[in-house]
C-alpha cells in the first residue's frame, strides 16, 4: 500500500509526448500578412481632432450642462369631481343665508404662473416670489417711458410697498409679464423677474438662476382661488369671476358657515400659504389643518376631490372638526330646501342688528325685465343687505317663480343666476357709483355686446343685468380695454 506523501516527497510525472497527426493531417501554413504603411498625415491629424475635442468638451461640459429653463406643471388630477352643494349635518341649528358659487373654470382667463415659498413659510411674514404671464388685447396698457429697469431687455415698471415689490414689463410675445417677491430687495426682484418665462405652455425659470430657500409650491391659479374664498369669508370685496358657494347656519346663537371653491390638488397647501400654517388634523380622512386667521377667526380647512373646503366658527379646535366631519354633499331635495330656507331667513344671533341682516323681507329693486325666447316675460331684482339678494323671475305676474342667489355686499361683483324651468341664464353685476365699469357679453359666435349700468341701488353702487345668450361668457371691464 502506498504511503500518503508528506511534505517535502519528490514526486514524479510521466511527461507524454506531442503527436500532431493525432487530429489529422496539419493544413499548409498561410503566407505571411503584408502590413501597408499608415499615411504621413494621419497620426498628425489625428492628434489635432483629439485636441479641439478636448477643448470643446472642456469649454462645453455637456456631462455637466443642464436645459436652459426648469418647466412647472399642473398639480395632480382630482380623484373625483365634489359637489359645490355641501351642507352640515347640525342639530339645533338654522339656516341663515345662501350664496351660490359660479364655476366659470373654461371661460376664466387665469394668467400663467408660478407661486415659491420657503417651507413651512407664510404670505404673509415669510419671503416669497411669484410670476404672471397674462394675454392682452393691447388696449388700456400703460406704456412705461422713464424706467431705467430692464427685464430681458425692456423698460420695466418697479413698485415697492414696505416689504413687498411688484415689477411690470411687456409685451413679449403678446404677454404682458408681472411679479411679485415678498422680503426681498428691489435687485433681487429684478433678477427673479429676468429669470421667469412661459416654455411650451408651462411656468418656468431659468436653471442658472439661485432660488436660494424658495421651492415649488403651487400655480399662482390656485393662489387666487384662495385669495377669493378668503375675501368672501372676510366680507371684503373682491372682482372675481369664479366665486366660492357658501351656507351659513346659526348654531346656538353664533355662525357656523361652510364655504368651497373649486382648486387643483395644491389647494391645501396654497390655503396654509395664504392663511397659516395652523395645526395638522384630518377630515373625512383627508389632510387638513385648524388655523387662526387675523381676517376670517378660526378656520378649519381641507381638501376633497377637486374642492378647497373651509368651515369657519367660533369654537374650539374640537368644535371645528367635529362640525367639518359633518360636512356632505346634499341632495337635490335638500338643496331645494335650503333655497326656500334661506329665501325666508330672519337668524337670531343675538341682537337686533344682526337679525336685520339676514331679514330678506326688505324692498327690492327691479333692474331689468324682457321676454324670454319662448314667450315667458322675465324680471331681474335686487335687495341690498347682508346678504344681498339678487333674483330672476320667470312668468306673469304674482305667479312667477323666482331663482335667487344669496351675496355678500361686495361691490364690484358679478352674479349669474339659472332658471331650472327654462334653462334661462341671467347675469347681474354691482359696481361702485364712481365706477366707470361697464358689462362686457361676447357670446358663442364671438359677438360682443356692452351693458352699461342702469339701476342706482344706493348712493355708492349701481346694478347691471341681463339675459345671456347661450354659451356666451361675460366679464366687468374698464371701457378703455374693450375691443
Amino acid at each position: 500500500m502506498r504511503q500518503p506523501y508528506r511534505p517535502g516527497d519528490t514526486i514524479e510525472i510521466d511527461v507524454i509526448d506531442a503527436d500532431p497527426g493525432v487530429f489529422g493531417p496539419a493544413a499548409a501554413p498561410k503566407p505571411a500578412r503584408v502590413r501597408r504603411p499608415r499615411p504621413r498625415w494621419l497620426a498628425p491629424t489625428a492628434v489635432a481632432v483629439a485636441g479641439v475635442c478636448g477643448a470643446v468638451a472642456i469649454m462645453w461640459r455637456p456631462w455637466e450642462r443642464p436645459p436652459d429653463w426648469r418647466t412647472f406643471g399642473s398639480a395632480a388630477a382630482a380623484a373625483f369631481s365634489l359637489s359645490d352643494h355641501l351642507v352640515i349635518g347640525l342639530e339645533n341649528s338654522s339656516l341663515v343665508g345662501l350664496q351660490e358659487g359660479q364655476n366659470l373654470d373654461a371661460d376664466e382667463p387665469t394668467p400663467l404662473g408660478y407661486v415659491f415659498g420657503v417651507p413651512g413659510g407664510s404670505y404673509e411674514y415669510d419671503a416669497w416670489a411669484l410670476f404672471r404671464s397674462r394675454g392682452s388685447n393691447s388696449a388700456g396698457e400703460a406704456t412705461v417711458s422713464e424706467s431705467t429697469d430692464l427685464v430681458r431687455g425692456m423698460q420695466a415698471m418697479v413698485r415697492r410697498v414696505r416689504v413687498r415689490t411688484t415689477v411690470t414689463w411687456g409685451p413679449i410675445g403678446g404677454n404682458y409679464w408681472d411679479s411679485e417677491t415678498n422680503r426681498l430687495g428691489d435687485d433681487d426682484s429684478l433678477e427673479f423677474a429676468n429669470a421667469v418665462s412661459v416654455v411650451a405652455g408651462l411656468p418656468a425659470v431659468a436653471y442658472d438662476y439661485d432660488m436660494g430657500a424658495l421651492k415649488p409650491l403651487g400655480d399662482v391659479k390656485t393662489l387666487a382661488r384662495v385669495q377669493v374664498l378668503a375675501a368672501y369669508l372676510a366680507g371684503e370685496p373682491v372682482l372675481s369671476k369664479f366665486t366660492p358657494t357658501m351656507l351659513s347656519y346659526a348654531v346656538g346663537g353664533a355662525p357656523v358657515t361652510v364655504a368651497s371653491i373649486g382648486t387643483d390638488m395644491d389647494g391645501l397647501a396654497m390655503a396654509r400659504f395664504y392663511l397659516g400654517q395652523g395645526r395638522d388634523v384630518t377630515v373625512h380622512d383627508a389632510p387638513g389643518a385648524v388655523i387662526e386667521t387675523r381676517r376670517i377667526g378660526k378656520v378649519v380647512v381641507w381638501h376633497e376631490g377637486d374642492r378647497l373646503i373651509v368651515v369657519a366658527a367660533d369654537g374650539t379646535d374640537e368644535e371645528l372638526v367635529s362640525w367639518a366631519q359633518l360636512v356632505r354633499p346634499a341632495t337635490t331635495e335638500e338643496w331645494s330646501g335650503v333655497i326656500t330656507a334661506t329665501a325666508t331667513a330672519v337668524t337670531e344671533l343675538g341682537d337686533d342688528s344682526a337679525t336685520a341682516r339676514f331679514d330678506t323681507t326688505r324692498p327690492s329693486e327691479t333692474i331689468t325685465s324682457g321676454t324670454l325666447l319662448e314667450g315667458s316675460a322675465f324680471r331681474v331684482s335686487i335687495t341690498l343687505g347682508n346678504p344681498t339678494v339678487i333674483c330672476a323671475h320667470v312668468g306673469p305676474g304674482d305667479s312667477s317663480r323666482g331663482s335667487c342667489v344669496y351675496a355678500t355686499p361686495l361691490s364690484p361683483a358679478t352674479h349669474a343666476i339659472h332658471d331650472d324651468e327654462s334653462g334661462a341664464e341671467f347675469v347681474v353685476a354691482v359696481v361702485p357709483h364712481d365706477s366707470a365699469q361697464v358689462l362686457r357679453i361676447t357670446s358663442a359666435t364671438g359677438e360682443v355686446s356692452v351693458i352699461e349700468p342702469t339701476a342706482m341701488l344706493s348712493d355708492s353702487s349701481f346694478a347691471i343685468a341681463a339675459l345671456l345668450p347661450s354659451g356666451a361668457a361675460y366679464e366687468l371691464a374698464e371701457p378703455a380695454v374693450l375691443d
